[in-house]
């Protein structure tokens, strides 16, 4: 894939792979970016059919996971977010020696309800795959508008980001809709990442809705080397609603264990 692009912001020592949710460009992380980029290498990612790769073939795990090996640095940090994290923590478990690290956001290694396992119904994954295929810019707006209340001393950002990501250049195509929809159905990695051995941290939002906090407690049994971080009134996007307290776990995180 000869025109695969990606962003790189900062100069740190230590290699940052960004993994956006589901439908998202690498603009998702507008007001924590120049942050982090005073610390890390940031390489933000849009995959085939979304942002700066919009004009690509939409691509399955398998490929994109593949065009992760073949562009990104050995020894990096791979941080996802939502689908992102799907993607991150499968490209650890098939490469564990080319990762640094494994930061998961908001994530699960399987997005489906079970009886036995919290997640989102699929009849409420479908609702939202109607809305950003039928209505994107609607959907993305209340979307962000969920994530803080007006409260917030942040509620002023959701505006300005809005903006950003309602850019026709950024608005994914219909088929990398369908891609992302059906590895939220299909990829299930509960059985695996027990086998995850580079240090992984698991941050959660308490209010979540789609990434149900109560994951944490699961993951805590299936993999008791992780670290999982719980923050209150955050939704499904504590780095929009709670970035100040979203980069200070990181930085302290990553000067224990990386």
């Amino acid at each position: 894939m000869k025109k695969f692009t990606w962003k790189t912001l900062g100069n740190g020592e230590i290699n940052l792979i960004i993994l956006n949710g589901w439908g998202m460009s690498h603009k998702i992380w507008f007001f924590i970016m120049q942050k982090l980029s005073m610390y890390f290498k940031l390489h933000l990612i849009d995959l085939p059919g979304i942002g700066v790769n919009k004009n690509l073939n939409p691509t399955n795990m398998e490929q994109t996971i593949e065009i992760l090996n073949f562009y990104m640095p050995k020894n990096s940090v791979y941080l996802g977010w939502s689908l992102g994290g799907l993607i991150a923590t499968n490209f650890t478990l098939l490469h564990p020696k080319k990762t640094l690290g494994l930061i998961n956001i908001s994530s699960s290694p399987y997005f489906i309800k079970q009886k036995n396992w919290p997640g989102i119904e699929k009849k409420d994954l479908y609702d939202i795959y109607n809305g950003l295929l039928n209505q994107y810019k609607k959907t993305i707006n209340n979307f962000l508008s969920l994530q803080m209340s007006k409260q917030n001393k942040h509620f002023q950002d959701l505006e300005i980001l809005k903006k950003i990501l309602s850019n026709d250049n950024y608005i994914p195509n219909r088929k990398t809709l369908k891609k992302g929809l059906e590895i939220l159905l299909l990829v299930d990695l509960r059985f695996k990442v027990s086998m995850i051995t580079v240090p992984f941290l698991r941050i959660y939002g308490a209010l979540d809705t789609l990434v149900p906090k109560k994951i944490s407690s699961f993951m805590d049994l299936i993999c008791p080397n992780s670290d999982s971080i719980i923050i209150e009134k955050a939704g499904h996007a504590p780095f929009i609603s709670h970035k100040e307290e979203f980069c200070s776990i990181l930085l302290e995180y990553f000067s224990k264990k990386i």
